[in-house]
């Protein structure tokens, strides 16, 4: 009994696994289709699955694709799969703290967050005064946990408002300046 039970989780796990990898390679072909909707889905699904081989498609749709939605769907897979060997999608997502937009701005900050580089504190830091993303920003410099942000998030508890103060009270802990 043990053996056909363990023949058929073989079975198993050799369909599933061969099934993933021609998911993957799907998914990554898709990224380059024509439809929106089909590159933002792909984008997803390469995210969810941090899959470390998406990095360098996603980085070439967040520079490239003309649609806000797919680019926001690229960043937020790039925080979803985290830190890889070269970290190179650190740079393009640091680049993106340029742009004027709101929710590019939002995502790439919370995908910065995600990644944990020390390299994003001072593109962070410089985002403090920006009060659509300033929030965000101070969760992304507490997850980071680089000390260099402590400066800035001292600076921010005498904020007169009182989510700045609060949030950047749980970054500094987050970070381990502030006892608990």
């Amino acid at each position: 009994m043990r053996k056909v039970f363990n023949a058929v989780l073989f079975i198993f796990l050799i369909f599933s696994f061969g099934c993933s990898l021609d998911d993957t390679a799907k998914y990554l072909e898709a990224l380059k289709s024509e439809n929106v909707t089909v590159r933002k889905e792909a984008a997803y699904y390469l995210g969810e699955s941090k899959e470390e081989d998406a990095v360098p498609l996603l980085i070439q749709l967040l520079r490239q694709d003309q649609s806000k939605e797919v680019r926001i769907n690229a960043i937020e897979a790039l925080g979803k799969i985290g830190s890889v060997d070269n970290n190179s999608h650190v740079d393009t997502l640091i680049g993106i703290l340029r742009e004027n937009d709101t929710a590019i701005l939002t995502a790439a900050v919370e995908a910065l967050g995600k990644i944990k580089d020390p390299k994003a504190v001072k593109p962070l830091i410089n985002l403090l005064d920006n009060r659509d993303i300033r929030l965000t920003a101070i969760w992304a410099l507490g997850n980071v946990e680089d000390k260099s942000a402590v400066p800035a998030l001292t600076g921010l508890l005498n904020s007169d408002d009182k989510y700045v103060r609060h949030n950047s009270t749980q970054a500094l802990k987050h970070i381990g300046s502030v006892s608990y």
